[in-house]
């Protein structure tokens, strides 16, 4: 269970690398997703010749939420075309209505952290997912994120990193932005964190001691970027998702 924070990081007793908030948020759905979607992958070889893709070109029926066409998911992702069908068709099975609301979202985030209150990080975490500030997450919307987290570079993934604590995206991390999100974060761990409720303000302190190096009050994308990619632990925490795929 993770046990330790650090510097916008988890850490985990069973491993020695860790995952970043954001990461660690995403990948929880995400992971689920592809697993889901590498058991549907099986019994789709077994049945590939039966398929009848229909105009969307993802093989799959009319759904509320239309996905954009096959070509434009994959123009703006690093996925390749099958990679996105198989995708499709597992984030339907957790899906089906084609989008997610973030009732729903708090609810499967809720499966993955029974100890603690997911609720308020999930809230943040499908904030950062949902560009368009719609309220909910498509299916483009998902594969953009999975592609950042799963394949992105280093700087592409943190700067997704940022956008999860840049809670109001105006370019700039508050002291009351990082405390809301890392306040968050020690609720999702609950008990088995072994951390006091006094933890989150001295966590943000050190944070900003670090990072804010000219003592403006504001953590900048620059900032947050120049120094995480000169963390190893950080830097090895992206690594985790590079053989996932």
């Amino acid at each position: 269970m993770p046990t330790r924070l650090d510097i916008g990081m988890v850490t985990s007793k069973p491993r020695k690398t860790s995952a970043s908030p954001a990461h660690h948020g995403m990948s929880s759905f995400a992971s689920r997703v592809v697993r889901r979607f590498r058991r549907v992958t099986l019994k789709l070889r077994h049945k590939r010749d039966e398929e009848v893709e229909d105009e969307d070109g993802l093989g799959s029926p009319a759904v509320r939420y239309r996905p954009d066409n096959l070509d434009d998911i994959t123009a703006a992702t690093k996925f390749s075309k099958a990679e996105i069908r198989w995708v499709y068709r597992a984030f339907k099975q957790e899906c089906p209505s084609g989008a997610i609301n973030e009732l729903t979202f708090k609810n499967i985030y809720a499966k993955f952290f029974p100890l603690g209150d997911s609720s308020h990080y999930a809230h943040y975490v499908f904030a950062a997912l949902d560009r368009e500030h719609s309220g909910t997450i498509t299916f483009r919307d998902f594969m953009l994120g999975l592609s950042i987290v799963m394949k992105g570079t280093l700087q592409e993934r943190l700067r997704w990193a940022f956008s999860l604590y840049d809670v109001n995206h105006d370019g700039y991390i508050t002291r009351a932005e990082m405390l809301a999100v890392i306040t968050a974060i020690y609720e999702l761990l609950g008990d088995s964190g072994n951390i006091s409720h006094h933890c989150p303000q001295s966590h943000v302190n050190k944070i900003f001691k670090k990072l804010d190096l000219n003592n403006d009050g504001v953590i900048t994308v620059d900032e947050f970027i120049n120094y995480c990619s000169m963390d190893e632990n950080i830097r090895n925490s992206f690594a985790v998702f590079d053989d996932l795929w």
